[in-house]
Order: structure tokens, then sequence, then C-alpha cells
């Protein structure tokens, strides 16, 4: 009896194995802009199914700092959360793993205090230097200068790297002569990625933080 009691559970073992629905492959987008002139911040989170290629929604929904962000299903089942806030270098999604646990996915940013242009007025055919105080950039983090010149109607963006463990970045004077010779405002956006897998689950994290803007003047010599 020990025998055939022992053959019947291998054989419910081994269909409950095969019956059982294997989860399908899914990836979390999640993304934090920090916006420093009005002091805000703003975070997104998607769902996306992989096999359907569309996004759905998260069972038990998910919580960015402890707080229910809000499902916007006519924005692709885009959750949402927008308040003004002080800046934090640590941010936190969060959502039901199983029952009294879950996931958390943590990213963060290190701010730029202030920052400029070791020339002003800039020559546009002449190198010149961006520096900042505040971290340098790390792995996963770009920096893209944004020039506006609201006279013109003009705005250049830049994206700049290094990885010389610096605050600082040497703009090419070919780079420059994309900036027209006038007065511009120039904002700094400093951004990274962070990529996890939880749960089978590919997370990835884009966080971004807005300066506030200076004004550059740029010359032709």
């Amino acid at each position: 009896m020990k025998r055939i009691f022992f053959l019947v559970l291998t054989t419910l073992a081994f269909f409950y194995c095969k019956n059982e629905e294997k989860p399908r492959p899914q990836t979390l987008n999640c993304y934090v802009r920090y916006d420093d002139p009005t002091g805000t911040v703003k975070a997104e989170a998607i769902l996306n199914d992989l096999e359907s290629k569309k996004p759905v929604e998260i069972n038990g929904g998910i919580r960015y700092q402890g707080e229910d962000m809000k499902l916007l299903p006519a924005y692709g089942m885009t959750y949402q959360y927008e308040q003004p806030t002080r800046f934090l270098g640590e941010h936190i999604f969060e959502w039901e793993k199983a029952k009294n646990t879950s996931n958390q996915f943590k990213m963060g940013i290190d701010p730029i205090k202030s920052f400029a242009m070791g020339i002003n007025p800039l020559i546009r055919n002449q190198i010149n230097t961006l520096t900042w105080e505040g971290a340098p950039l790390g792995k996963g983090e770009t920096m893209v200068m944004m020039w506006e010149n609201t006279e013109a109607g003009l705005t250049v963006p830049f994206e700049v790297t290094t990885t010389s463990g610096q605050t600082l970045i040497d703009i090419p004077a070919e780079k420059l002569k994309e900036i027209a010779a006038g007065n511009w405002t120039l904002y700094l956006v400093r951004k990274k990625l962070t990529k996890s897998t939880l749960d089978g689950v590919q997370v990835n994290g884009i966080m971004e933080y807005y300066t506030k803007s200076i004004p550059v003047k740029v010359t032709e010599k």
C-alpha cells in the first residue's frame, strides 16, 4: 500500500507541475523626476506584459515613498504620483509580492547644487568647461545641457558624459557651434539608470534631476 500511495503522489505531483501556469514575462518601468526650481517630484510606473506587448494593472497597486500611486487607465495603465516636496536621496517603489510581503525597488541620484560655464560670455568657436557643485557622474549616469533662447524660440540639448570622476566636462568647440550668438538660459538634467530583477520581473528605473537655470551670453568671438 505504501508503494501504491507513493506512486499516486508522484503522478499527482507530475500533473500539477505540468499544468501549473508559468509566470508571464513582465517588465516594470519606473520613472522619477525632481524639479528643483518648483520643488516638486513626479513619479510614474508602468508594468508591461512582454507576450501581449501591452501595459497591465499591478495586482494590489504600487506605492511610491510609502504612498499609493494613482492608476490612470486612459494613459496606458500608468501609475502616477506628483507632489511638492524637498529633495530626497533615496526613492522607493513598493508592490505586493505575496501575503504580508512586498518587493522594493530603490533608486537614487545626487543633486546638483550649482553649476557654471568656465567662460561666460561663451565664445562659439572656443572650447569651454562645464563645472558643478555636487558628486561626479557615476555608473549609468549622463548629463543633458538644455540651452533655451526664448527670443528666437530655440531649444538645443547636449547630452554629455564623463568617467573622469571629476565634477567637470569639457565641451568641444564644434559642439558649441550649434549655439547661435545671443542671450540664452542653461539648465542641467542629471540622469541615472538603475536596473534590477525581482521575482522574475525586470525592473528598469530612470531618475532625473532638473536644476535651476542660469543666463549665458553667446558671442561669435
